[in-house]
């Protein structure tokens, strides 16, 4: 993976957390599949990344203080295996991690961090391509069952970092493995979300919701996508909020064009876009990390449905001046987030800006957006006020959280206060 370097891994810099224990990663001890995102080639702004699947088993070892797990894949058409032994040091606790492949057969320095809220930071100092550098590896167990891995490359001493690969575990049982037709199973969608908001003629919404919900549907998850939710926007009633996902951009591409050119949309788009004024503000996303997407586990109510939708949902939107990095992904998970949630948020789903080209050019989506997308749920809307509230009188949100996300963002938050329609299948 990289070449071998005669500097010590930069441990004098690293401190154990509070927490470190030799059981930090007990998460990790079973069989495997995994999803690897690797970029095809590094430090040299590449945007071409690589899609494989592998095989990863893990025991512990030297008495509970350590763990070595085996790596198996296929790659460029060859057997490809890799090695990670995991050592915990009793007097630093700290973890000391080691990495070997196939390829080169040596072990690589070591990474050295501990584990904090369930996320570990693994630092070393290497040599990628006679580039002095600094590795990071990242472990997020927050969803112990599907616990993600990543690493990083920084040549400006962690200044800035170059994110290369991503795994994705999902844990193997006897007699079933867990692939994506689980996440069909379990309600989990969809890798491309599209967030529309939709600015309306007064006093149309209605009309386009009845519309919608009537037509609009059914005839579109015909086709191959999924209809996640419909909303009205609660501080603006010419705004129609909705969202739809899709299995990947190929398919969107075969859906869209397979609708919009279909019956349905012929015999009613005339009524439809009579109602509008806008339908470009459109945000393509993907979840942040694996099953960060929606659980769509609930049934969508039938055409004629009475009984308004439960509660409200808030879509928060941060923007960045860049793709947003593991490293924020990181801070929200591990800690904005148990935050949010102790202060009364039911999260719903996070996503980032999902860079691919638009493959349905007719239907416009916004351009050179770097945005964090994050849903929750809420009871009533007062239940949303007094989790604000909450958060103003938490110290540690005031002082310390508010600022440093402040300090990450380009611009205020934007936020939708949505009413579920009375068939939005979320929530």
């Amino acid at each position: 993976m990289k070449q071998q370097s005669s500097k010590p891994a930069f441990d004098s810099a690293i401190v154990a957390s509070e927490t470190s224990s030799p059981n930090d990663f007990d998460f990790l001890i079973g069989k495997w599949k995994v999803h690897n995102r690797i970029l095809k080639t590094r430090l040299n702004n590449s945007n071409e990344w690589i899609e494989l699947e592998a095989f990863a088993e893990c025991r512990k070892i030297l008495s509970g203080f350590g763990n070595i797990d085996s790596f198996q894949m296929v790659r460029e058409g060859k057997p490809h295996e890799g090695m990670a032994l995991r050592l915990f040091n009793p007097k630093t606790r700290l973890w000391s991690i080691y990495w070997a492949n196939s390829d080169s057969v040596v072990l690589d320095v070591p990474q050295v961090g501990s584990f904090e809220n369930r996320v570990g930071r693994f630092y070393a100092r290497d040599v990628f391509e006679e580039k002095e550098i600094i590795v990071l590896y990242s472990w997020d167990a927050t969803k112990p069952d599907v616990p993600s891995w990543s690493q990083a490359f920084s040549t400006d001493n962690g200044r800035t970092w170059e994110w290369n690969w991503y795994m994705t575990f999902h844990r193997r049982h006897e007699g079933k493995a867990i692939d994506e037709r689980e996440d069909e199973q379990t309600g989990f969608c969809c890798p491309i979300v599209e967030l529309r908001q939709y600015t309306l003629h007064p006093g149309k919404r209605d009309i386009l919701i009845d519309l919608f919900d009537r037509e609009f549907v059914e005839s579109q998850e015909a086709v191959g996508m999924t209809i996640i939710g419909q909303f009205r926007d609660l501080d603006n009633p010419n705004r129609f909020v909705w969202l739809r996902g899709f299995q990947d951009m190929p398919s969107r591409a075969r859906a869209l064009t397979d609708f919009y050119g279909g019956p349905v949309w012929k015999a009613h788009r005339e009524a439809a876009n009579a109602t509008m004024i806008d339908s470009g503000n459109v945000l393509l996303l993907r979840p942040a990390r694996s099953r960060t997407g929606f659980s769509l586990r609930n049934h969508r109510p039938r055409v004629g449905a009475k009984a308004d939708r439960k509660g409200v949902v808030i879509a928060t939107i941060y923007y960045f001046e860049a793709p947003v990095s593991e490293d924020f992904v990181t801070f929200f998970d591990g800690t904005l987030k148990p935050v949010l949630e102790d202060t009364g948020a039911s999260i719903l789903g996070y996503f980032v800006t999902e860079a691919s080209t638009n493959t349905f050019p007719r239907l416009p989506v916004r351009e050179g957006e770097n945005v964090f997308v994050w849903l929750s749920h809420f009871q009533d809307l007062p239940a949303y006020e007094d989790h604000q509230a909450s958060l103003t009188r938490l110290r540690r949100w005031k002082d310390q959280l508010w600022p440093e996300l402040t300090r990450r963002l380009k611009g205020k938050p934007e936020v939708l206060k949505l009413i579920p329609t009375k068939r939005s299948h979320l929530y």
